[in-house]
Formats: C-alpha cells, structure tokens, sequence
C-alpha cells in the first residue's frame, strides 16, 4: 500500500448542491457536518489533504483551500485544480457527499493501483462512481483539454483516460452511498439509528 506521505487527498465540496437545496458540506451527521466525515476519513490515507471551494466558511476547518481555477465547469473543474496543486503522483478524489466513506473502501483503490492506468474508480452495481477515486498527476492534462473543449461530462473523459474500474464488494455498499436528495439524507440518518 502507498505510504500516505505519497497520496494527496483531494475533497470536492465546490457543488450548487440544486437537488438539496443547501450545501451538502454542512449538513449534520452524527453531530459533525459531511465534510468532517469525510477529511477525518481522507487524512487517515493521505497525509496532505486540499479542499476545493470557493465557500470561505470550509477555512474554518484547517485545511488548505483552493478556490476553482476554472469556475463553473463542475467536477471535472474541481478536478483539475486539485492536480494541479498536488505535489504527489496519486491523488485521493471524493466529493463531500459521501459522509459514510471509509479508509477500507479507499484502501480497496489503492491497491488496486497499478502502472496501466491513469485513473482508478469504484464500481459499485455496476455503476462507476468516478468521484470516489484515484488520479495521477499526469492525467491532469486530459482534464484540461475536456475543460478548453467543454467536453465537461466526467464519464465520457474516464473513457479518453486510462482508467481501471474497480468492484466493490456488497460489505462496501454503505460507504459510497452519497447524499443528493433530502430524502437520501433522510434515508441514511435513518439508517444510522438502526445500526
């Protein structure tokens, strides 16, 4: 497994957030907003970890922030800026609405690393989920050219890239769960009490 001093952990809190109305970074569980989950997660994997936003209110956490060098081209945007202020090959990507997401599920991608790719994402029932992933520095120039070229769907990039796809086990299920809708919300603070 790479050594946490080798991974930049990259959290992408920059989205409008329309489904939910409000910005998912601060919604509560278990008494600590999504973005807490998901740092206190990321810093046990990386050893420097970037927020991209350009919501001042995240300083308060205590993590370098980077404000979108590109605005409004979406994930991929958050992308690029965040390779291009990592110093490491391999970069941890999650966005922040994936409050359940552990060290193990982000364990499975790091070992799944390999040199053919340049891109490692989950899979779960068969739905990619290229937010919760691993990039080489070295693929920020694809990002590039699908921003210059508003090419700006993130699947369709991960099909120019080199990317290796990676099926979670159904134990892993919960932890990619990510957050949308107020119901989803709903739906796994429902969850919690139950578990």
């Amino acid at each position: 497994m790479l050594n946490p001093s080798n991974l930049t952990g990259i959290v992408l809190a920059g989205g409008k957030s329309t489904r939910m109305g409000k910005d998912k970074a601060f919604l509560m569980l278990d008494d600590k907003p999504f973005i807490s989950h998901i740092l206190e997660t990321v810093k046990q994997c990386a050893e420097n970890v970037l927020i991209i936003s350009n919501n001042q209110k995240l300083d308060s956490l205590g993590v370098t922030r980077h404000a979108d060098l590109i605005p409004c081209v979406g994930p991929i945007g958050g992308i690029y800026t965040g390779l291009t202020h990592s110093n490491t090959e391999f970069n941890i990507v999650v966005a922040c609405d994936t409050p359940l997401l552990n060290k193990e599920t982000i364990g499975i991608l790091i070992d799944g690393i390999d040199d053919k790719h340049d891109g490692f994402i989950v899979q779960h029932e068969d739905v990619p989920m290229p937010l919760v992933g691993i990039y080489r520095k070295s693929s920020i120039a694809y990002f590039k050219e699908a921003i210059d070229e508003e090419k700006l769907g993130l699947q369709k990039l991960l099909a120019t890239l080199r990317t290796k796809t990676i099926d979670l086990p159904k134990s892993h299920s919960k932890s990619v769960w990510n957050i949308n809708t107020l119901e989803d919300f709903r739906t796994i603070k429902k969850n919690r009490k139950e578990t």
